[in-house]
């Protein structure tokens, strides 16, 4: 028996390690992990860019409070972004003016117009025209700076000193330490949703897509009446269960690439040894990418077994469509609960979800990169998982056994019931 589900196993791993495709899709993950997580702070790290912006100051006061403002921020806090204002005349109509300067954005002479109501700052909202708004850095720079100018003009109204309530008021940023389970502090900027969003995905993805590989080789073999021929010389079980672990094996083979790659690339030094050292990546632990592995079992013979039941039961896809949706239904409720474990990552919720076999796979690794999760719940959810695949499998094996055979009639749940309990 079991070198009869080792020649399978061979059999349907050697059969997708030698596509082009295989190949194709394991370099170009890391290519796309790259541009998410490096490309990004890449940009940012070097810097936010020149913009030159028109200003029509309708009030006549405002323009170089707002410039002199300007000058203050981008001097303490981003020296790389370079705004400068131009001073526009109103002239005596200044709709006409600003429809000018319209055309001179458009034209590339100014990246955008700034306008100053003449009843600033008392009444009415200043304007910025240009065909980029997403320019976030300028636009912050820009908010603030007219913000402070407006408040400062409305204290000396009141006979208050703006430079003594600035200094009073002076904002101070919060600095976010991600504490380890040995009380070690690292710097987090966001980075740990990041891995933690970009992991969930993968996972995801690649047990949907190896579960529906596991489905559609069934019911390639079945449709072609190849699998007639084949349980002549093996078992209906042997060869599910052979189909299952090989097609599960090229999926560990592509984590494993992956994950040996992931913690190249975030090692100490490798970043700086790219040219790239004023970039911040998060330091992806060794014990996550074994749970990164794990899950991805667990996760895929779950659901593998259930496409190979949903394959086994009909003639084509189509006619599997209801069910397969019901079974990859279960993989997409963890990612919309994403959200609602991030936030509360230790709550009961979290906790009850993420112990729930078929959304184990993305939630208890989600709440792993995010805080410590006691040893218990772990070893709880991987014993929970296995008793799931265990029972998955006596079941599916039972319709696999009668399905794998059955041609021309579209199978209802009852069927699958009856044949569960006759086989």
């Amino acid at each position: 028996m079991l070198n009869r589900i080792l020649a399978i196993i061979r059999r349907e791993y050697l059969e997708r390690v030698r596509t082009k495709a295989f190949w194709i899709s394991t370099l170009l993950v890391p290519f796309f992990l790259g541009a998410v997580m490096i490309l990004p702070a890449y940009l940012a790290a070097r810097g936010g860019g020149e913009f030159s912006v028109a200003v029509v100051d309708l009030s006549g006061r405002f323009f170089d409070p707002i410039r002199d403002e300007i000058d203050r921020l981008l001097a303490g806090d981003d020296e790389k972004l370079s705004v400068t204002l131009v001073r526009q005349d109103p002239g005596p109509d200044p709709v006409a003016t600003r429809e000018r300067l319209k055309n001179e954005v458009q034209n590339k002479r100014f990246d955008g117009v700034l306008v100053i109501p003449a009843t600033m700052p008392d009444e009415g909202q200043p304007e910025y025209v240009a065909p980029n708004v997403a320019a976030f850095k300028l636009l912050n720079v820009l908010e603030r700076s007219v913000n402070s100018v407006m408040v400062a003009d409305r204290l000396t109204g009141a006979g208050l000193d703006p430079d003594q309530v600035r200094e009073l008021t002076h904002r101070v940023g919060l600095k976010t330490l991600k504490l380890g389970k040995g009380g070690e502090e690292t710097r987090d900027q966001g980075q740990s949703f990041m891995l933690a969003y970009i992991f969930v995905m993968i996972i995801y993805m690649t047990v949907l897509m190896y579960g529906i590989y596991v489905m559609r080789g069934v019911l390639e073999e079945k449709s072609s009446h190849v699998v007639e021929v084949i349980i002549s010389t093996v078992k209906p079980f042997e060869l599910m269960l052979g189909k299952i672990l090989g097609i599960g094996a090229v999926g560990l083979t592509q984590f494993l690439i992956w994950s040996v790659l992931m913690a190249a690339v975030s090692a100490p030094g490798m970043v700086s040894a790219m040219g790239m050292g004023d970039i911040g990546l998060p330091t992806i632990p060794v014990q996550l990418l074994v749970f990164f592995v794990v899950y991805f079992v667990l996760g895929f013979l779950l659901y593998g077994t259930l496409y190979a039941g949903v394959g086994a039961a009909f003639d084509t896809e189509q006619e599997a469509q209801n069910f397969q949706g019901l079974v990859t239904m279960l993989l997409i409720v963890p990612m919309v609960l994403m959200i609602q474990i991030i936030n509360q990552p230790d709550g009961t919720l979290a906790v009850v979800l993420s112990l729930f076999p078929f959304f184990t796979p993305m939630l208890m690794f989600l709440r792993l990169t995010l805080v410590p999760v006691p040893a218990w719940q772990v070893a709880a959810s991987v014993v929970l998982m296995v008793a799931a695949i265990l029972a998955c499998t006596w079941i599916v094996a039972k319709i696999y056994r009668v399905g794998i055979l059955m041609h021309g009639s579209k199978p209802k749940l009852k069927d699958l019931v009856r044949w569960v309990r006759e086989a």
